[in-house]
C-alpha cells in the first residue's frame, strides 16, 4: 500500500487498490471507517505524519524501521543483505510476520497452541465476523474472498463454532444422590 492510495478524512480512511489475486483488472476502493475503540484515522494521520517529517511523502506507507527509529532506504537495506535491493523500501512478507510475533510477545499474550502468525491477522477477521453473524457475502467483502468462495466460512469460522459446540451437552449427566433417594 503507497502512501499515494490512501485518502484520510475525518471519519474514515479510503484505500485505493489496483488490483489483488481475487479481482483480477478491477480497481477498488475500501473503505476503512474509524471507530473509537481502534482510532484509525488518528493512528494513520500519526503514521503519514511522521513519514512525512522524515521527508518520505511517496512510496510504501509501511517500511522497515531502523534501531535508530529512522526509516530505512534502500541504501541501508541493501548493506543487511537479503535481497533488500529487489524489493527497495518494500518490507519483505517475513518482516511483517516477525513484526506480527514480535507485538503478540511483547504485548504478553498467549496462543491456543498454534503458531502466530501475520495470517492470524485476516484469519481472525475473518472469524470474529463470522461468529458475531456476519453473512457469507459479508466475509467475502470484508476479506475481498472472490463471490461465493467457501475457505473464510470452512477455514476460519465453522472452526470455531465447532469448537465451541459440547456435543456431549446430549448425554444426561450421572446423579448420585438421585440413586440414594429411590
Amino acid at each position: 500500500m503507497d502512501l499515494e492510495d490512501l485518502t484520510i478524512t475525518d471519519d474514515r480512511v479510503f484505500v485505493w487498490l489496483a488490483e489483488d489475486k481475487a479481482h483480477k483488472g478491477e480497481e477498488q476502493k475500501i473503505i476503512l471507517h474509524d471507530r473509537e475503540d481502534l482510532r484509525l484515522v488518528f493512528r494513520m494521520r500519526r503514521c503519514v505524519d511522521w513519514l512525512a517529517e522524515q521527508g518520505i511523502t511517496t512510496g510504501p506507507v509501511w517500511r522497515e524501521i531502523l534501531r535508530s527509529g529512522k526509516v530505512a532506504t534502500p541504501e541501508t537495506r541493501a548493506m543487511k543483505g537479503g535481497g533488500a535491493t529487489e524489493r527497495g523500501v518494500y518490507l519483505r512478507p517475513q518482516t511483517v510476520n516477525d513484526r506480527v510475533k514480535h507485538w503478540f510477545a511483547t504485548a504478553g499474550l498467549k496462543s491456543d497452541g498454534r503458531p502466530v502468525s501475520s495470517h492470524g491477522l485476516r484469519a481472525g477477521g475473518a472469524t470474529d465476523l463470522g461468529t458475531s453473524g456476519a453473512t457469507d457475502e459479508e466475509l467475502e467483502a470484508a476479506g475481498r474472498w472472490k463471490k461465493g468462495s467457501r475457505i473464510p466460512r470452512e477455514r476460519y469460522v465453522r472452526p470455531t463454532k465447532n469448537a465451541a459446540r459440547d456435543l456431549f451437552k446430549k448425554v444426561p449427566v450421572h446423579d448420585p444422590n438421585a440413586q440414594a433417594q429411590e
